[in-house]
C-alpha cells in the first residue's frame, strides 16, 4: 500500500521477480555528481557514472559535425557503424498545380538548377523562360496569372548531391555552366524553314522541338545538319508567320581539335602501326610495303637485327622500300612504321591558290626566275 512515508533502503533492496525469485539491488552509498546516471554491472550492483554524452562521442559514429552540413546519417558499407552521406533527392521531378485566374507565383516541391532546366506547360502549351515565367529557389512565377482551372505541369531534373569533392584548384571556369541545357527560340515568317542553332545537339534525336507548343517528331517534322557551322535545323515546311519554335537540348561532349604536338604515343592505338617482314636473297633491292609512306625517315628498318640508316642504307616512297645494297641471302628484314605517315596525293589540277598559304612559295620554288624572266612573264600574261 502506498503511503506518504519515506521509503528507506539500507545497503540493498530485495526485488521479487515475476518468476518468484529474489534479486538484490545494491545502491551506492553516496550521491553522484550533476548529470550522472545510475548504471548496473549486470550483477545487481548500481553505481553513478557519466552518461555516454553527445552523439559524436559514441565509438561507432563520426567524430565531427564540421563540413557535414546538408548531409544525412547512413550506415557505412562495412555495416558496423554510421557515417554522414550525401542526400540523393532524385534525378527527375514533376510538379502539378492548378491556376485560379489570379495567382502568378507557385511553390514547387523541388529545387532546380535554373529556369532553363525545366519544361513548363500550361494546359499543354509550353511556356518560355524569361518571357512567360521566371524561377528562383522553389518559386515559379508567371508574367500573367494562368486562367482559372488551367493545369500547370513542371517537368525537369533536380540536382543530385555527390560525395565526390573536387580537389583544390581543379575546377576551372570552363567547368562552370549557367545551365545544363541550351534553349533556342525562333519566330517564323512564313517563308523560312532552316534556322541556325546556338549550340551542338549531338544528334537529331537528342532534342525536344516544339512548334507553337506542340512537340515535333524528328526526321518526320524536322532534320538537322550537324556538320554545318553553325549547326542548323530544317523543318519540313516553313514556320508560319508569328509562330514560335523552341529547340531544347543538353550538353554534348566534344573532342575538339588537338593542338600541334599534343598527341603522344600513349594516345595512339596499336592498330595504327604496321609491321612488314621480308627475307633477303642477296639480289633483290626493292620490296613492296603493305602501306604507302611519304619518306624513308618514317620507317624503322632492321636487317638481320641491325638498324638501318634512312637515305644512307635505304629510301622509301609510296609502297616501295629500296635498299642501296641488296640484303644478304636469308637476312631477316623487319620494317615498322606508323600508318598515319601516308597521305592521299591530290589529283592533278585539284589544288587551288586558296589552298596555298601566303608566303609559302618563293621565287626559288618556281620553274623560272621572275626577276630574270620578267619580260617573258609579261608577254605570257598579255
Amino acid at each position: 500500500m502506498a503511503t506518504n512515508k519515506k521509503f528507506r533502503v539500507k545497503h540493498g533492496l530485495e526485488v521479487n521477480t515475476l518468476s518468484g525469485s529474489t534479486t538484490t539491488l545494491v545502491f551506492p552509498t553516496a550521491d553522484g555528481t550533476s548529470g550522472q546516471v545510475l548504471q548496473t554491472d549486470g550483477s545487481g550492483n548500481l553505481t553513478f557514472a557519466d552518461s555516454a554524452g553527445a552523439f559524436l562521442s559514441l565509438s561507432d559514429t563520426p567524430a565531427s559535425f564540421s563540413g557535414q552540413g546538408g548531409k544525412v546519417l547512413q550506415v557505412n558499407t562495412a555495416g558496423n557503424g554510421v557515417e554522414f552521406g550525401a542526400a540523393v533527392v532524385g534525378q527527375s521531378s514533376r510538379d502539378i498545380n492548378t491556376g485560379d485566374g489570379t495567382t502568378t507565383a507557385f511553390t514547387l516541391t523541388n529545387t532546380y538548377a535554373g529556369q532553363n532546366d525545366m519544361l513548363v506547360f500550361v494546359d499543354g502549351v509550353i511556356q518560355y523562360p524569361g518571357t512567360h515565367f521566371t524561377f528562383a529557389g522553389t518559386t515559379l512565377t508567371f508574367t500573367s496569372a494562368p486562367v482559372n482551372g488551367a493545369q500547370i505541369i513542371t517537368l525537369g531534373t533536380t540536382p543530385v548531391a555527390s560525395t565526390v569533392t573536387p580537389g583544390d584548384g581543379t575546377v576551372t571556369s570552363a567547368k562552370l555552366a549557367a545551365s545544363a541545357y541550351t534553349r533556342d527560340i525562333f519566330t517564323g515568317n512564313g517563308s523560312t524553314a532552316t534556322y541556325n542553332l546556338s549550340g551542338t545537339p549531338g544528334s537529331v534525336l537528342g532534342c525536344f522541338v516544339f512548334v507553337g507548343g506542340v512537340l515535333q517528331d524528328p526526321t518526320t517534322h524536322y532534320t538537322m545538319d550537324l556538320t554545318a557551322s553553325p549547326n542548323t535545323i530544317t523543318f519540313t515546311s516553313n514556320l508560319p508567320n508569328g509562330t514560335e519554335a523552341v529547340v531544347v537540348y543538353g550538353p554534348v561532349n566534344s573532342t575538339g581539335i588537338p593542338s600541334d604536338a599534343s598527341i603522344s604515343f600513349q594516345q595512339l592505338a596499336p592498330s595504327v602501326f604496321e609491321v612488314d617482314t621480308f627475307t633477303g636473297n642477296g639480289t633483290t633491292t626493292v620490296f613492296t610495303l603493305s602501306q604507302s609512306v611519304l619518306h624513308a625517315k618514317h620507317l624503322l628498318v632492321n636487317v638481320a637485327g641491325v638498324l638501318q640508316t634512312p637515305t644512307t642504307s635505304y629510301t622509301a616512297t609510296g609502297n616501295s622500300l629500296t635498299f642501296l645494297a641488296a640484303p644478304a641471302n636469308g637476312a631477316a628484314i623487319v620494317v615498322r612504321y606508323y600508318v598515319g605517315s601516308s597521305v592521299n596525293v591530290p589529283a592533278d589540277n585539284s589544288v587551288t591558290s586558296a589552298k596555298i598559304a601566303d608566303g609559302s612559295v618563293t621565287k626559288t620554288d618556281l620553274a623560272f626566275n621572275p626577276e630574270d624572266d620578267a619580260v617573258a612573264l609579261s608577254i605570257a600574261l598579255g
